[in-house]
């Protein structure tokens, strides 16, 4: 009853205020709750859940900044640009630009100084240099020497890096270092990390989200009321019953055994018909996502100067030289069993924490030195 009462009031109210500032209202509502559930999902490290809601709350704010009714520093659409290029920071075959050379982690670094005023000037100043590191590291790790640096050649023209940091970079990428302490000290773990930071931050001076109020108070009343209707009917089974009911319950029961006496048997063959398998109903396959929109990506596909980035296998692989450097500087940083650690520093492809554990179980046992 007062759900329609409620729903009568708005329905009069809003047939006397504009239907389009109205909309413009429920629009702004809906781009908060988006915004959140990204900030969720990036924390989560949940890419597919991540780009899945982007691409409604792009068509949102699309909508919503044709109109004048919206405006505040930081933009949301801002922020949602930085963390989908960092949450695809580490993929060099996804790209936000025009120019295939330019990384997720390059187009990165313009947006994040665009957010300058909306965060503290010594975590600014952190996630910039993470960002920069990062953006050489990544295409060192994958192999890819050529890009490495043509990034630190871009680095150079479009931001100011420190002489210092330039010059430690510039080593890393003549000698194709991939376990430099630099890279070791500034990982893209912790560039997930501070921005996790900024959004908390971020989120506390941004009004709470409508809609998740709201519908947290619909779920609280639901609870109520489904609490209250299962005590009641545990007081009416309590309750005695009368011998006009008992008598009722006995003959309901008395029909029900003869509609079980009445029952068909049961036929051994169906008569139902299926139709035969066609390949017109085999399930297709799902295009890659593709996007020209300035927010989402603008590509999946591998660009030209990726030639020598190695194709990762699903195949059982042999450990190579590499691979036990990788893990002999994991565990002299992490020390021995912190495998997942481990992971999250250097790039083992596709492999686990139980394979690092049975392969450093081999190099200590033909007596390797550490």
């Amino acid at each position: 009853m007062d759900t329609e009462c409620a729903s009568h009031e708005i329905s009069s109210s809003t047939e006397k205020t504009n239907v389009v500032e109205v909309e413009s209202v429920v629009q702004s509502w809906m781009v908060d709750y988006y915004f959140a559930t990204l900030c969720r999902h990036f924390k989560a490290r949940s890419g597919p859940e991540f780009h899945k809601a982007l691409k409604i709350f792009e068509a949102l704010v699309d909508e919503l900044e044709s109109c004048s009714h919206r405006s505040g520093p930081p933009s949301q659409r801002t922020i949602c640009c930085l963390l989908a290029r960092v949450i695809d920071g580490e993929q060099l075959d996804v790209h936000y630009d025009r120019f295939t050379q330019i990384t997720p982690l390059m187009s990165a670094l313009p947006i994040w100084e665009s957010l300058k005023e909306a965060s503290d000037t010594d975590l600014h100043a952190k996630i910039k240099t993470l960002l920069i590191v990062q953006s050489v590291a990544v295409c060192v790790k994958k192999g890819n020497s050529k890009l490495a640096k043509e990034t630190l050649q871009w680095l150079e023209k479009e931001t100011e890096i420190p002489e210092k940091l330039q010059g430690k970079l510039t080593a890393i990428v003549s000698k194709k270092d991939a376990f430099d302490p630099l890279l070791m000290n500034l990982t893209f773990n912790q560039l997930l990390e501070n921005i996790d930071m900024f959004l908390d931050a971020f989120s506390l001076e941004s009004p709470s989200v409508f809609l998740l109020e709201a519908a947290s108070k619909v779920v609280e009343a639901r609870h109520e009321r489904s609490e209250k209707t299962l005590s009641e009917q545990d007081r009416s089974e309590r309750m005695p019953s009368s011998p006009e009911s008992i008598k009722t319950e006995e003959d309901e029961a008395q029909v029900d055994q003869l509609v079980l006496n009445m029952r068909p048997k049961r036929k051994l063959l169906s008569k139902q018909t299926h139709d035969p398998w066609k390949p017109d109903t085999a399930k297709k396959e799902r295009p890659k996502r593709t996007s020209i929109c300035k927010v989402s990506r603008r590509s999946s596909s591998p660009s030209e100067l990726q030639s020598d980035v190695s194709v990762t296998s699903k195949t059982r692989r042999k450990w190579t030289a590499i691979d036990d450097r990788m893990l002999k500087a994991g565990v002299k940083k992490h020390g021995e069993g912190n495998w997942s650690r481990i992971l999250n520093d250097f790039e083992f492809n596709n492999r686990t924490g139980v394979n690092l554990k049975d392969r450093w179980r081999t190099l200590k046992s033909k007596g390797e030195d550490f």
